[in-house]
């Protein structure tokens, strides 16, 4: 049989809203048996591991409440008790009451609007019949989580029932509904089994919820002043509830990828459009929310380095910081990033404001738990619909260069591109490609891809060996002696200008096309 803790009797529905007001240290002492305590005596016949309720009945003034429960805590410390329960009456205790209570390492917990009686035997029923308690909690469960419309309403029940902190998350903590956890969350397991951990005084429960591919979610409850019965009904329960979330996240996936696939079929349509624009795609267009008339600003947000954790939920933070900072969130899924665009009436005077607007943005968005790395470009303001072809077209082309960069949060705008506008058909073609990736074949071979990363930092510092040991974390010679294996393996020594700006393009190539 399960054994009963102190943390179990405090997540009881009667004592959650109680205060603990000392001896936290006793916790998660194992409880043998509940009594009732009216005048104090009675303690002396009290089993081992009792857990008292104490009925402060008819002590009405506060120093007669103070003195007959320190003298309680004593005489059921010296039964070696292990939670005093203070209830049928206010309780304001002295400060020396709270430091006896420490001294002891008892729990007493103040309860004023419990009938003692009541959570007596209910308590009683808990400790020596722990499976009934759970089979009732998960039996209610089961018939509230049937009457839910929507995940939200899951979660509240399982909050509810668990006075908890519940949510669907994704395995790398992005959390996709609910209420965060305000504590660490232990990290699922491989393969994804549901885990229930403590850590101090708080225990997490996670259940994986099957059926989402690598963009596995888990369900995560976490709640504080518990034992171990509670992460039974929490892995119960929240077993109970993944079908419903699992349902969810397959409605959600199908209308998300049925709007991306409307919106980027609407905006190919408007891009390639010549003349003036058609009522249906304008119509398309007014029923979405967008704005085709007026100046645009494209902006082309280009995802480097890793893969989407799950299905719109970079798209949903990405147009929340957007919207914070003043610019308009609509944002079109594509290949590799979001094409998106903001309105204004007449041009903007300089480029600063939208850059700083969108370079904040990205600050917030990157701020979020574990987001995955993006870059920005922006184009120069366009007028009408046919602006809009222009400027987003700009924005792709300076997000290109900003992801070159591989630094998360950069956001190059077109007016400021200089010679960089020069490279951009180069690095679009996939002539070019190939190219780079002959050029850089032997320093790939065999898995030389640390010998690469040598040879673009060291060309990226301006050929020192110096800066590029520092920058890699490296001695200097050992940076010098990859230089010397590289340019044995290319055949082509860095000391010629234009070998050297050949080689430091194909780098840039190679991992703007791996990105």
């Amino acid at each position: 049989m399960r054994v009963i803790t102190v943390g179990d009797l405090l997540a009881h529905d009667r004592l959650r809203d109680g205060t603990v007001i000392g001896g936290r240290t006793g916790l998660d002492a194992a409880v043998h048996d509940v009594m009732l305590v009216v005048t104090g005596p009675e303690l002396g016949d009290a089993p081992y591991g009792t857990a008292a309720v104490f009925d402060l009945g008819g002590a009405t003034s506060a120093y007669r409440r103070d003195h007959l429960v320190e003298i309680v805590c004593r005489r059921l410390h010296a039964r070696n008790g292990r939670l005093l329960v203070v209830a049928g009456g206010p309780f304001d205790p002295a400060l020396s009451t709270v430091r006896l209570t420490d001294r002891l390492g008892l729990p007493v917990v103040a309860a004023p609007d419990v009938a003692p009686p009541v959570l007596t035997a209910e308590l009683l029923a808990l400790v020596h019949a722990p499976q009934v308690a759970v089979g009732r909690r998960l039996a209610t469960g089961a018939a509230r989580l049937r009457t839910t419309g929507s995940l939200d309403e899951v979660l509240a029940v399982l909050d509810s029932l668990l006075d908890a902190r519940t949510s669907l998350s994704t395995a790398d903590g992005t959390v996709l509904a609910g209420r965060a956890p305000r504590h660490a969350v232990p990290t699922p397991t491989e393969p994804a089994v549901p885990i229930a951990e403590r850590d101090g005084q708080v225990s997490t429960a996670l259940c994986p919820v099957p059926g989402t591919d690598d963009s596995r979610l888990w369900m995560i409850s976490q709640c504080e002043r518990t034992g171990p019965l509670w992460r039974d009904a929490a892995l119960g329960l929240l077993d109970i509830a993944v079908p419903y979330a699992a349902a969810w996240f397959a409605a959600e996936r199908l209308t998300a990828e049925r709007d991306a696939r409307v919106r980027g079929e609407l905006l190919t349509q408007i891009l390639g459009h010549e003349g003036p624009l058609p009522r249906h795609l304008a119509g398309q267009a007014a029923r979405l929310g967008w704005r085709l008339h007026g100046w645009h600003s494209g902006i082309h947000f280009t995802l480097i380095g890793t893969s989407i954790p799950a299905p719109v939920t970079v798209t949903a933070v990405l147009t929340n910081c957007l919207r914070a900072h003043g610019l308009e969130g609509r944002l079109v899924e594509q290949a590799g990033g979001w094409s998106g665009w903001h309105t204004d009436e007449a041009p903007a005077a300089d480029s600063a404001t939208i850059t700083e607007a969108v370079e904040r943005a990205l600050a917030d968005y990157h701020g979020a738990a574990n987001a995955p790395p993006i870059v920005a470009g922006i184009g120069r303001a366009s007028a009408g619909p046919t602006g809009l072809a222009l400027t987003l077209t700009d924005a792709r082309n300076a997000s290109l260069v900003a992801a070159a960069t591989k630094k998360p949060g950069t956001v190059q705008h077109s007016e400021h591109l200089g010679t960089k506008r020069m490279l951009l058909d180069w690095y679009g073609s996939s002539t070019a490609r190939q190219e780079a990736e002959q050029m850089l074949a032997p320093l790939l071979r065999h898995g030389r891809e640390t010998l690469l990363e040598t040879v673009e930092c060291y060309l990226d510092t301006g050929c020192s060996a110096s800066a590029a040991a520092q920058r890699l974390g490296l001695h200097r010679n050992t940076v010098t002696r990859r230089i010397q294996r590289a340019e044995a393996l290319l055949g082509t020594p860095l000391s010629d200008p234009d070998d050297r700006l050949s080689l430091q393009l194909a780098c840039r190539l190679y991992r703007l096309a791996k990105d």
